[in-house]
């Protein structure tokens, strides 16, 4: 299988299907993988280029087979789960999808499909996204009876999972580092005990009007979990990494990184940022000298 690779500061932007191009990374080489899966149907990422590309006025979703999509993700993450390093992170952004009235709940189902893999699961942190009162939590000012309750949808999950290490002892990130390299990796504590400590975490969501993506998590999220699951130096992956987030958080974090994408628009786009990025950063050194 060929690939197209995009080297660009510090990692490099492959594009293919995640699938296979994990079958060609080294084993036991990624310190932290960081992503958010396509929500079954919830984008249809096609028509969506075409839309930017202004082949059509709007996209629509269509149906997808749930058992179909479920083995999708535990082929993916089975492959993903042989290049993380023994005690490294696979920390997943996720979310249940609306459809046709339903709620389908994704992210409990997401758990056991990632421990038949064999994943550890570690944590559950959820995003609070601070946005106003939407339609959904109108219902009840409608119907003011019991029944009627539909709450705004201003949450999604993180889940922390952590592949096994032979060893109890060496079944984390820190086992292996000097101490100047933990000297070099102290994590800021100022604001720690604020909502930082607990996992509840509260993002401001990324507008429409700021990424051509259609549905990015914040830079953000990205910061804080690189800065929390991983060091310098250390290869951060994502492998449905859309717009970049994860990869430009990794650049600015001093990580390497790769990021695994199908659409070429949106790849263009993640080059055109890190660049950016790098540019940014050039000119803040130049001027602190």
């Amino acid at each position: 299988m060929v690939f197209k690779k995009f080297p660009v500061g510090n990692g490099d932007i492959i594009q293919g299907d995640c699938l296979d191009v994990l079958e060609t990374l080294p084993e036991n080489e990624v310190v932290l993988a960081f992503t958010s899966p396509p929500y079954l149907n919830a984008i249809n990422y096609d028509e969506h280029v075409e839309k930017l590309h202004g082949k059509r006025n709007r996209w629509e979703r269509k149906e997808v087979s749930y058992k179909e999509y479920g083995e999708f993700l535990k082929e993916r993450f089975k492959a993903l789960l042989r290049v993380v390093r023994p005690g490294g992170h696979n920390v997943v952004n996720i979310s249940p999808v609306s459809w046709n009235g339903e709620r389908t709940a994704l992210p409990f189902h997401f758990v056991n499909w990632m421990e038949e893999i064999g994943w550890k699961f570690r944590e559950d942190i959820v995003w609070e996204k601070p946005i106003a009162r939407d339609r959904r939590s109108g219902v009840l000012l409608q119907h003011p009876y019991p029944g009627y309750y539909y709450p705004s949808l201003v949450a999604e999950y993180v889940f922390v999972f952590q592949k096994p290490a032979l060893k109890e002892d060496k079944e984390n990130i820190y086992w292996f580092r000097t101490p100047e390299e933990k000297q070099n990796n102290l994590i800021d504590l100022s604001d720690y005990q604020g909502e930082k400590s607990k996992n509840v975490w509260k993002i401001r969501p990324v507008a429409p009007q700021e990424n051509i993506h259609p549905c990015p998590f914040p830079i953000e999220l990205a910061d804080r979990i690189i800065q929390l699951y991983s060091y310098k130096d250390d290869l951060v992956l994502d492998i449905f990494t859309g717009s970049g987030q994860t990869n430009i958080a990794a650049e600015r974090a001093g990580r390497k990184h790769i990021g695994i994408e199908t659409q070429t628009e949106y790849i263009k786009y993640i080059i055109k940022r890190i660049n950016a990025e790098i540019n940014q950063q050039t000119f803040s050194f130049e001027k602190a000298r």
